[in-house]
């Protein structure tokens, strides 16, 4: 269960940063991809750190997301042509 629950996890932090900013259907897809491997990333990484909650460690698992998807949506704008 806590594979799929860091999986989980970060996809649903992908849909909130959806939620809150505005974003065409590019960054959407961005926004998932990046909360689901900054979540993965985040546990592999520093999965001993921090309160675990159904076998995954909250604070890296939220913490991964949220700086690969502040990357994704940087990079995606700064290539976007204006």
């Amino acid at each position: 269960m806590g594979w799929i629950g860091v999986a989980i996890l970060g996809l649903t932090i992908g849909i909130v940063a959806n939620a809150v900013g505005a974003h065409g259907r590019r960054q959407t897809t961005i926004n998932l991809i990046a909360g689901l491997f900054g979540a993965l990333g985040g546990q592999l990484s520093f999965g001993w750190f921090g309160p675990t909650v159904a076998g995954m460690t909250l604070l890296p698992v939220v913490s991964g997301a949220m700086i690969l998807i502040v990357i994704g949506t940087v990079a995606a704008q700064a290539l976007q042509p204006q």
